[in-house]
């Protein structure tokens, strides 16, 4: 039986180990939290990714999933597949130094030409000028001992099995060795109608970022274009449908930020990109801009209205039902309000009030009782369709703030609260 190890166990890594257990295939990953071995040991094991769970507790009691803190048992598996995070700082700086202490734990294992893969967003030309490097700086030499490619994972929260079969994989390797060598390994696991090979890891690098960085420009010209619509009285949100029947536009929804691992981030990464290329990318930071400042936007229509300065926030995860809250624009939230002098609370229908407590805020449990004035709905969570007007009237509010443009304006204005949404 062919082994595949995967550096790095996270949600990423897990779904990509799940994908290629179903194809047969043995997996051993490696991870520095010990917690994740001893979840699957106790069987306490959870995840809220549909479909991951149940592969991974399967193969683990079969005995061909190893779980493990163990860089050693990395030697001698068929190729190595990178999902670690590269993330960036308060100063939106790459913070390169803890991913690359990884890749100097792996390289003592690397030989005999084994395929190293890596699946997590990189700035273009960092598995040349950084992996590279560090590899060989322990005695280790590319062609020789091991391949490096890149295949930049493309799934989101919530759907990552279904993703993992049906969206195109993309390999690029740093010599079209390593490219060859990574496709004959994910041929074992990927129909091969998904598998497309560039000219270079450099060229795979720039797929996943570039589609960050249309995502983020694309929201910040509708959240421009809402602004303007909101200053002249027009539903802009109702007319995106209708501008992108031309088969030219494809205009997303505007709202209240950005949140997740992928677009608050990876734009940064080509914005460095181009500095060290001599280049501006002012397109890609104005739009990075332009979306974080949707938050100051939305508390803005609504700071200078209300009497009691108590704002109730729903919702901390990113996205509608994933119980994940990297870069959650309630974070900023929170600060702008808090800010303003307001006091905030927070509610979200994936996570306890300990939980919300946790990560810093003020939690409510019953959205009914949060004796706020003005509510900003930040994730559009299945729940808050239910939301009950009438009784947060009672109780109350007076100003709804639809960061999502997803409730209907008549159900919240007949219970005499004020409806605000973005460019609607």
């Amino acid at each position: 039986m062919k082994r595949i190890s995967i550096v790095g166990f996270g949600k990423i890594g897990q779904a990509i180990a799940a994908h290629i257990l179903k194809q047969g295939i043995s997996i051993t990953a490696v991870d520095i939290n010990i917690e994740l071995q001893t979840s699957l040991e106790n069987a306490r094991f959870v995840t809220n990714e549909p479909g991951v769970e149940d592969v991974l507790i399967k193969a683990y009691e079969n005995q061909v999933l190893v779980v493990t803190n163990d860089f050693s048992l990395i030697k001698g598996a068929d190729a190595i597949i990178i999902a670690i995070p590269l993330l960036i700082d308060e100063q939106k700086k790459i913070l390169g130094a803890p991913f690359l202490d990884t890749i100097k734990k792996i390289a003592p294992f690397t030989s005999g030409k084994v395929p190293v893969i890596i699946e997590t967003s990189i700035p273009v030309g960092f598995s040349r000028d950084s992996v590279v490097p560090e590899f060989e700086s322990g005695g280790k030499h590319h062609g020789a001992d091991f391949l490096l490619a890149h295949s930049p994972e493309r799934i989101k929260s919530g759907t990552m099995l279904e993703q993992l079969s049906q969206i195109p994989k993309i390999i690029g390797g740093v010599t079209k060795e390593a490219t060859e060598a990574s496709f004959e390994i994910y041929k074992l696991f990927f129909d091969e109608s998904l598998l497309y090979k560039v000219e270079s890891a450099e060229a795979a690098e720039m797929i996943k970022l570039a589609g960050m960085v249309y995502r983020d420009v694309n929201i910040a010209l509708s959240n421009q274009l809402a602004q303007f619509a909101d200053a002249k009285g027009i539903h802009f949100t109702e007319l995106i449908s209708l501008i992108n029947t031309d088969r030219e536009a494809g205009l997303l929804q505007p709202g209240i930020g950005v949140g997740g691992h992928c677009t608050p981030v990876y734009p940064y990464f080509m914005i460095e990109n181009f500095r060290e290329s001599g280049l501006d990318f002012t397109l890609a930071a104005q739009s990075r801009a332009i979306n974080d400042s949707m938050v100051e936007h939305a508390v803005s229509s609504v700071k200078d209205k209300v009497k009691r300065k108590k704002a109730l926030l729903l919702g901390l995860s990113f996205r509608p039902n994933v119980k994940e809250d990297a870069m959650s624009v309630t974070y900023r939230l929170n600060e702008t309000l808090i800010k303003h002098g307001f006091d905030v609370t927070v509610h979200d229908a994936e996570y306890s009030t300990e939980e919300i407590m946790a990560k810093g805020f003020t939690a409510v449990s019953d959205i009914y009782e949060s004796k706020a004035e003005v509510v900003f709905l930040v994730t559009m969570h299945k729940e808050y369709f239910q939301l009950d007007f009438e009784k947060l009237a009672k109780n109350g509010v007076r100003f709804f703030i639809d960061g999502r443009n997803s409730i209907n304006r008549d159900d919240v204005e007949k219970s005499g609260i004020s409806y605000t949404g973005i460019g609607r």
